[in-house]
This record gives C-alpha cells, structure tokens and sequence, in this order.
C-alpha cells in the first residue's frame, strides 16, 4: 500500500474511533466532507486500479455516513487520473509529496468533537477472524434519491404527466430516477413487476458515463393500453435494489353518476324538479360520485338556468380514484339566485355524464334579510377589511401559515347567530361562530375571519373551502388551494 494510502487510512480509522464513540456533530461531519474532497482529488494522482478501488470504498462508505445525517449525497466521483501528476517508480520521495500536503491539511482540519450523539446501529460490521474483535469496514451503496413516473416524453426527453396513479388505457408509462453513489463501472438494471411477477425488464449492464439520472420506457400498453393492476418499479445496482417506486393503472373507466343537489353543505339527498328551493337561496351544492379518475383527467361542472349557461367550473383531477365530491354554485355579489328552473351537469374530459334539474321559488315578500356576501380570501387584510394578497385563482403556495377570509354584511341586528366552517379535504378542521353585536359591529360593513394552525406551522397542502352562515342558513361558500410541498431538484 502507497504512503497516501496509508495516511488515508489513519485518518479513516480515526473518524470510526469517533463514529463508534457517537461523537457525531456539525464538526464531525464537516471533517468527513473534507475527507471525501481529499480522497476525490486522490484520483488525479493514484494510478493503480487496486488502489483507486479503495479510494472509492471509503468515499461511499462516509458518502453514505452523511447521508443518513443530512439527506444529502456528497459527491463521491473519483477524478480522472491526470498523467502529468503521477508520481513516477525511481521517484519514491516525489510519490506522495504533494498529495501528503493536502492530506494534512483536511487532517488538520480535524477537531475533537463536542458532546455526540447516539451511536449509529446500521453501520456493517465484520468479525476479525484474527483478533476477534469487532471492526467497521467501508461498503459501497447506491441509493435512488428521486424517481417519478409519468404517461408521456416531452420533445425534450423529460417525463410529462408525472403521477403514481393512471387512468384505465394510457399506452405507455416512462419513469425517470437519480442514482446518488453509483460509478461508471457498477452495473444496473431495471424492471417492472405486478403481482410479483416481472412484466418488463433491461438486462444487467455498467452505468458507463458519469451520469446520476436516466430516463425509460417502463410499460408499452399498444392500442388496448397498459393492462390494469398495481406495479412496482424496482433499480437494481450490483444485483442489491437500491430503490422502488410503486403506481397503478385503474381498471375503470372515468365517470361521474348519481348526480345530486342541496342547499347545505351536510345533505346530499336528491331534489326533485319540482320541489326546489326557498327564495332567497344563494348557494346550490352538487354532489355526486365517481370511479376511475386519475391526475390530470379534466372534470367540469356546469349551472343551467332555463337552458342557458349560468356558471362553469372545473379543472384537472388531484384526488382519490373514487369516492364522493361535492362542488359549489352561488350567485354573483350580494344578490341570491333568481327563481326558475335550473340544471347542474357534471363532465369528465369534455364528455356529459350526467345532470340534474331543481327550481328555486319565487320570494313571498321583499323585507330585508341579514345577509353575507363578497367575499374574498387572502394572505392578509387591513384594518379598513381590504384584503392584502388575494390570488385570483384562490390557489396559495405551500409556505402558507395563515388564510383570511374577508366578507361584506348588510341588515345583521343584536343576537342572530352567526358562523364560519372551514372544510379541508371535506373534513372540518376549523369553526368559528358566535351572536351578532350590533353596538360592537354595527348593522352593516366589512368582517373578516381567520385560520392558522394553533402551533404556528404551516398550513397542509388541501383543497379548502370556508362557509358562512346566518341562523345555520348558509350565506356563503368560497373554495381556495394550498398547494403540496414539492422539493425543488437541485
């Protein structure tokens, strides 16, 4: 073994002293990042293949130490050999010269470590068939950092549609992954099982560039589509898995039936043309159930009014495969619905499926009533109750802490009950409610209410909804978005 070598390996077992110790803190692991630079550099100047070997064994093995410390992969790539800098046989006091200097200086940079942490248990271990004793040697692993799976290449070669769950005939799925700690001569393979039994596979074959990420062709479905099923996409590197990633092909069609109308949010039981709704009503809720939709499969909902389009709302799906869904229509501004007779109708991928017809009564008198009516949801509001950081799309980004929901109020007087639900994903994580204070408040103005989480954290990512009510008659109903974290690929 070479003197530099022999230096890195002194300064190997000294990091295990410590790592056996769990003396493991911010010192530590910045002593093991210079570790790995000075090992990397080692490459430009190591020239035998046993040795570069052993370079590589001890990057991957701290590479995966700081890892499971930080979640993140150093680089671990061995720098190409440069010709000019290795030291030639007659040379033996040239051949380590230089890289002695810089190994001292990152063991220099070693400083004893403050009070550790737990001892670390997944660490391999080997019995020394000599000593007996119980020692820790380096293992090399690669590990899938990211993998996404989508229906679709994009001109540019990158994944398109990118979701875990798919509808029922999609022609083909591809998926895109990163490999964190892999080299050029390891080799890889693919494939994809169902049920436990392989249906696509690549055979075994070295990585071969200097390279983290790589693109396949998962599934080919043909005119029929992919076969339906749940599927498992496993990366293998020398033969050990070093990552999966599981989706599904439905095996129903997409579809909305059993359509449904009220005028509370709570009831879904069917209205029959003919029996209606009050005057004065100013929001109608549809309800309805579906099965086989999947990420991306556009479902609009449309209000008619003697056959004419009054309102239109929809967007790509997000949510489970079946289930239940309920959507909103409310009258513009301040004013409720006029009377006559209406239809809702529910379509997936521009396609009618179904609809359903109810009327709302003419008004048996003109009296004022209570009233909430424009609101708006925003990041925050003034004192004077104009908002502050409203999105036109009500779709808010994931760091969100706090929502506001501002509205107007007219004719309110002493003692009417009032409150506001908020709804997550159809479940209430929120209610504030209380009796009208005129002297406080007075008849007329600009209210507003407030959600947040009660630990000051951020708010999960949802589709919401927040309702106001007036004597439990509902007022008002406004939907909003939060969006889900996504990490950011670096």
């Amino acid at each position: 073994m070479s003197d530099l070598l022999n230096i890195f390996q002194q300064r190997h077992q000294e990091k295990l002293e410590q790592l056996k110790r769990g003396e493991v803190d911010g010192d530590f692991l910045d002593e093991i990042h210079a570790l790995i630079a000075d090992l990397r550099q080692a490459g430009a100047v190591v020239a035998n293949s046993a040795e570069r070997g052993q370079l590589r064994a001890l990057m991957r093995f701290w590479g995966n130490v700081a890892y499971d410390r930080t979640g993140v992969y150093p680089n671990t790539m061995l720098q190409p050999l440069d010709p000019d800098r290795v030291p030639s046989a007659e040379e033996p006091s040239r051949r380590s010269s230089f890289p002695l200097v810089w190994a001292l200086v990152g063991g220099a940079a070693a400083v004893v470590a403050a009070v550790g942490l737990v001892a670390i248990g997944w660490l391999p271990k080997i019995i020394s068939a000599t000593s007996g004793e119980e020692t820790l040697t380096p293992q090399p692993r690669a590990v899938v950092s990211q993998v996404v799976v989508g229906g679709e290449l994009n001109a540019e070669g990158a994944v398109e549609m990118v979701a875990d769950t798919f509808c029922l005939g999609i022609p083909e799925i591809v998926a895109e992954f990163t490999l964190e700690g892999i080299e050029p001569e390891m080799e890889w393979r693919w494939e994809v099982q169902r049920e436990g039994e392989v249906v696509a596979s690549q055979d075994a074959a070295p990585w071969g560039e200097e390279r983290q990420g790589a693109v396949i062709r998962a599934l080919t479905g043909g005119r029929e589509g992919v076969e339906p099923g749940q599927y498992e996409l496993l990366v293998y590197v020398d033969e050990q898995v070093a990552g999966r990633h599981s989706f599904w092909v439905l095996d129903t069609a997409p579809r909305v039936f059993n359509l449904r109308v009220a005028d509370v949010p709570e009831s879904a039981e069917e209205t029959s043309k003919g029996s209606g709704f009050e005057a004065g009503t100013r929001v109608i809720y549809l309800n309805y159930e579906y099965e086989g939709l999947c990420p991306g499969v556009r479902v609009s909902h449309t209000l008619y009014r003697e056959g004419e389009l009054v309102q239109e709302s929809g967007g790509e799906w997000s949510g489970a495969p079946q289930g239940q869904a309920q959507v909103s229509f409310q009258a513009s501004g301040d004013s409720s619905f006029p009377p006559g007779d209406y239809e809702a109708a529910a379509a997936v991928r521009g396609e009618e499926q179904a609809r359903v017809g109810f009327t709302i009564k003419e008004a048996i008198s003109d009296e004022p009533v209570p009233a909430f009516g424009g609101v708006t949801v925003a990041l925050g509001v003034r004192p004077d109750g104009v908002p502050v950081l409203a999105a036109p799309d009500n779709r808010f980004d994931w760091n969100t802490r706090i929502v506001y929901t501002i509205f107007d109020y007219v004719e309110m007087s002493d003692g009417l009950r009032w409150a506001a639900v908020w709804m997550r994903n159809g479940e209430e994580v929120s209610r504030q409610e209380g009796f009208w204070d005129v002297e406080a408040d007075g008849t007329a103005g600009t209210y507003w209410v407030v959600y947040y989480d009660e630990r000051r954290g951020l708010l999960s990512g949802g589709n919401y909804s927040v309702t106001l009510y007036i004597d439990d008659v509902v007022q008002r109903t406004v939907d909003f978005n939060i969006l889900y974290y996504v990490p950011r690929e670096e």
